[in-house]
């Protein structure tokens, strides 16, 4: 398939060695990037320096002369950690920088060698020693605190990630030991899993993990994910897998069911390895990135594959989550940084049409608000209504992609169902599904009034309004005036209707409102207002403020 067909867009944000850096400091040990917003790279010739990257003007790279193990910038602000070992010792002198304000925000001198650490979020740094592991928060005096000890599975490995999940209760460390000596260069990768509020560990198999929510129907709070992917040899064979655990399932609520997927690794790459995975909340895709160059994207909830394809034709050392593309970044041997993109405008017809797999096209359609799923989208609808199956009908409706569904044509279509005795009417079940997502438009609105004001349950209509649930039109005020000229007026006012407004202050001969409100309005010059005030006609000249 030709690549702008492709699924997954890639180009090259740039390069390292076009800015300056030598190619013997483009490495694990030399470069970092904990976010889509800095690169910093660690010199030692022919000078100590810190070359501090900002990828929103990557053409003017910060160098500032500096003698450190290790620099790390913060994933959000202008705030620089720092590494340097004791000379003489094996302690580590650790440091924060503000790099704006040019001052220190704290120091702390480590007992023992931090072999690895991480921003693991913008506040809390890890640091991973040869026996433990500590959290250092970069707010306040405090001192590093010891979260847990290293399982006896990554005793002499090297360390090359550290992650914890949203809320900060589980915490995964990964490592890669020597392969088998019938094939050393398929490293081993070990994960330990540590639970914070159980204080356990687990030790797994896995050359890389992160952590995901998942919001299983049926249950208001979000699943905590983890994701993993191992590449192993048992008895001469190698099998290679993607898994998808819940984690902490929430007592009495649906949980997630767990999935695995292969990983399909092409004859040539049979050594090759995952050594990073990063996950796209926006998309729900997991992308495995492999040390020879190879992506493979997984739907999230299905663990179903999506997309394979060689990215990068040097080595894969590095990569970044891009949170506001919902891709990543990854940086090669070469000193290239690639960006990795979904392509909306083809994603979903690859999923429905090259892997033939519609439900995933119209689910990744749903997820995204992503074209090209139109007519599936339209078919399943048709075939659930003919199915008798509204509820279902209502949820694909109101998740439609693009607002596919949100449309006259469907309300009248939930209108026309009979309405069975002692059953919820399925127009009621689609706006209660409508409201439980967000906004209505402002048809929606407005039919949805309609019933509760024949119903004469006024107070839903302000409750909703008060939640900015509906969208406010002069068609809707027109329609709650007939039963409440106060919130009327409101609606008016919400909807820039300045004709009604004016016309309703004036109703009740509330004329310094009028003047207040028009001054509000944008526009230019004079405009003039012709109403009625109770039996009396009045003209008014009200200068507006622009």
């Amino acid at each position: 398939m030709a690549a702008a067909n492709a699924p997954i867009a890639m180009r090259e944000a740039l390069t390292l060695t076009s800015l300056g850096i030598a190619p013997q400091f483009v490495t694990f040990t030399h470069v970092t990037m904990e976010s889509d917003r800095y690169i910093c790279v660690r010199e030692t010739s022919p000078q100590n320096s810190v070359v501090i990257i900002d990828m929103a003007m990557p053409s003017q790279p910060l160098r500032r002369p500096i003698t450190a193990d290790s620099a790390l910038m913060n994933p959000n602000t202008r705030i620089l950690a720092l590494k340097a070992q004791i000379a003489g010792t094996t302690q580590d002198h650790l440091q924060i920088f503000n790099i704006e304000a040019k001052t220190k925000v704290k120091s702390h001198q480590m007992p023992e060698q931090v072999v690895f650490w991480k921003w693991i979020t913008p506040k809390l740094l890890g640091l991973v020693t040869q026996t433990s592991v500590y959290h250092w928060s970069i707010e306040g005096d405090s001192e590093p605190t010891k979260m847990f000890d290293r399982t006896a599975n990554l005793a002499n490995n090297q360390i090359i990630n550290y992650r914890c999940d949203p809320a900060e209760k589980w915490l995964v460390l990964i490592g890669i030991a020597p392969g088998a000596p019938e094939r050393p260069q398929l490293v081993k990768g070990n994960m330990q899993l540590f639970s914070v509020d159980q204080q356990r560990s687990q030790a797994l198999e896995a050359h890389a993990a992160s952590f995901a929510t998942f919001k299983v129907p049926g249950n208001e709070n979000p699943s905590t994910l983890i994701c993993f992917a191992s590449k192993a040899t048992n008895a001469g064979q190698i099998t290679s897998k993607l898994h998808v655990i819940e984690l902490g399932a929430q007592p009495g609520k649906p949980g997630f069911s767990k999935k695995q997927a292969d990983l399909f690794f092409p004859p040539d790459f049979q050594d090759d390895f995952p050594v990073a995975m990063q996950i796209s909340q926006k998309y729900g895709l997991v992308y495995v990135i492999t040390k020879l160059g190879l992506l493979f994207v997984y739907d999230l909830e299905t663990a179903a594959a999506v997309y394979r394809n060689r990215i990068s034709p040097d080595p894969i050392f590095l990569t970044a989550e891009s949170s506001t593309t919902g891709g990543f970044y990854a940086i090669n041997r070469r000193g290239q940084v690639l960006h990795a993109t979904v392509n909306d405008a083809t994603v979903v017809p690859f999923v429905s049409g090259q892997l033939n797999n519609l439900e995933l096209a119209v689910n990744l359609a749903k997820r995204a608000n992503l074209p090209g799923a139109e007519n599936l989208v339209v078919q399943r609808f048709q075939e659930l209504f003919s199915q008798t199956k509204y509820k279902e009908a209502a949820e694909l409706a109101a998740e439609s992609p693009q607002g596919l569904l949100r449309t006259p044509e469907t309300v009248a279509k939930f209108q026309s169902v009979p309405v069975q005795a002692g059953q919820t009417p399925p127009l009621l079940q689609y706006f209660g599904t409508l409201l439980t997502r967000g906004k209505l438009n402002a048809y929606e609105s407005l039919e949805l009034s309609r019933l509760v004001v024949n119903q004469n349950k006024k107070n839903l209509l302000e409750n909703w309004l008060a939640e900015d649930k509906l969208e406010c039109s002069e068609e809707l005020g027109d329609l709650v005036k007939t039963v409440d000229n106060d919130l009327a007026l409101k609606i008016y006012i919400k909807a820039r209707a300045t004709p009604k407004v004016v016309a309703a202050f004036a109703e009740r001969r509330e004329f310094d409102k009028i003047l207040i409100y028009s001054k509000q309005v944008y526009c230019v010059g004079t405009a003039e207002f012709l109403f009625l005030g109770g039996s009396t006609q009045f003209s008014l000249n009200i200068d507006c403020a622009v």
